[in-house]
């Protein structure tokens, strides 16, 4: 089920062990405490007995070996029984060797009601044997009668002496239940100690792991990983060593993909860098044939115009290249994002591009980067409307709750669906005045700021729109 979490889990399982020995002990004190008791008196009646025994044949000795008849062995004990009973405070009931009651007594139990009216001797291949001692209980009272024989000449038996044994109450004295609700008590205080012991270490094994979970969680390729430090080499050691081990390996695996990432990379510009260079290179080779065989010097200043034109694009391809390679080190402060894109607009004003904004918003920026950006974004916008048509692009900065919102909209042909996709991609432009590296430098600097770039385009215009986390001024180092 979905409550029972590790740290439920273990709580219980250890609560569960704590419960049970408490109980098994109980049970095993009390099982204990009843055979002690009932042993005591087996052993206090096995000394009775043999004290009855011997005063009664003592007091039977004169007429053991006369074969006495029930009736003279009831006028001989008649007096003796009592007085037995009396000094040993045992009731004493005597049989005959046939197993008839002779007398006894009824002093502390009621003892003739106790005593059975006939026993029967245990007899094997014909000779009667020693009776030995059962216990017998009722619904009422719990008697353990012993019952012993007195022998006569050549080992006959003369008669049977059967002694009741009153068990009282229910087995165990009042003083070992006493030290059972004591005993209850000190466990009382052992189960509570037990129960925050046992949620002690649920919290802290499950409080382990979910520290692992959470480094687990945080992990990151791009970024150094931290270590978890564990002083025991346990169970939860070996799987924090395990761990350990593979932030190491994530970070040589980060320093590996991302130098094959940059290798590709740079493979790929190399590849763009070379188709762009090679394009203006076969008119530049066509036009020094022509000039090799025309005479005519009108024709060569124009075919050195050409040559200058394809040169000075060749130019422009080399310092693009140079500058999105570059990737100038970042100065970020707080600035005022407003005041800057303004001042940037300004220089366009007469290319018609428009400013909306005027509310100071402070946002963490590289002043010169943030002014590169709006430059590209604006040259973006002003390249993408068509000859004949003239530029109308507005440039907004609004602030938000918790952000800043830079809003570029051109009124240019739009961008192709099949292009979309490769907008921020550093490849080059399939226009001939420019490259494809200024915006995707614009997503790698607003990211840098921690914010978002995104666009919308339809065949009317194009939108770029640019995020960034709201700073107050006061917040400025």
């Amino acid at each position: 089920m979905a409550f029972l979490t590790l740290r439920v889990r273990t709580f219980l399982v250890m609560l569960f062990i704590v419960v049970m020995a408490f109980v098994l002990t109980g049970i095993f004190s009390l099982f204990h405490f009843r055979e002690e008791y009932k042993n005591y008196h087996f052993e206090r009646l096995e000394r009775k007995e043999s004290a009855i025994l011997s005063h009664l044949e003592y007091k039977i000795k004169p007429y053991q070996n006369q074969k006495l008849t029930t009736d003279q062995w009831s006028e001989v004990l008649a007096g003796v029984v009592e007085e037995i009973g009396n000094i040993h405070h045992l009731d004493v009931g005597i049989y005959a060797p046939s197993g008839n009651l002779v007398t006894g007594s009824a002093l502390y139990n009621d003892g003739i009601d106790v005593l059975p009216d006939h026993v029967l001797p245990r007899v094997v291949d014909g000779v009667a044997k020693r009776f030995g001692r059962k216990v017998v209980e009722d619904t009422d009272d719990h008697y353990i009668l012993s019952v012993s024989e007195l022998l006569g000449k050549d080992n006959e038996v003369s008669l049977v002496v059967v002694i009741p044994y009153e068990l009282a109450g229910e087995g165990i004295p009042e003083d070992d239940y006493e030290f059972l609700r004591e005993l209850a008590w000190l466990y009382s205080v052992l189960f509570l100690i037990g129960v925050l012991l046992a949620l002690f270490l649920s919290n802290y094994i499950a409080n382990t792991y979910k520290v692992i979970g959470e480094k687990l969680k945080n992990v990151r390729l791009n970024r150094s990983n931290e270590k978890i430090s564990w002083r025991y080499n346990d169970e939860i050691g070996m799987l924090i060593g395990e761990y350990n081990r593979m932030v190491e390996k994530l970070e040589e695996t980060a320093v590996e993909l991302a130098k094959s990432e940059r290798e590709s990379a740079w493979k790929e510009m190399a590849q763009q860098v070379a188709h762009e260079i090679k394009n203006p290179l076969t008119p530049m080779k066509l036009t020094l044939q022509m000039m090799e065989r025309s005479k005519d010097l009108e024709d060569v200043k124009e075919m050195s115009r050409s040559l200058l034109e394809e040169v000075a694009s060749l130019t422009h391809i080399a310092e693009a290249f140079s500058r999105f390679a570059q990737m100038p080190e970042l100065v970020i402060g707080t600035e005022d994002v407003d005041s800057l894109t303004e001042r940037t607009c300004v220089l366009y004003a007469d290319r018609g591009v428009y400013f909306e904004g005027g509310e100071p918003a402070f946002a963490k920026v590289d002043r010169e980067q943030w002014v590169r950006i709006i430059h590209n974004v604006i040259k973006n916008a002003l390249q993408s409307v068509a000859e004949g048509v003239e530029p109308e692009v507005r440039v907004r900065v609004v602030r938000l709750n918790k952000t800043i919102e830079v809003a570029v909209a051109d009124n240019g042909a739009g961008i192709p669906e099949d292009m979309k996709e490769k907008v921020f991609e550093p490849k080059f432009s399939t226009k001939s005045s420019g490259m494809g590296l200024g915006l995707a430098m614009v997503k790698n600097l607003v990211e840098n700021f921690g914010g978002t770039i995104v666009f919308n385009s339809t065949a009317k215009g194009t939108t770029f729109l640019i995020q960034l986390p709201l700073e107050e001024p006061n917040t400025a180092a």
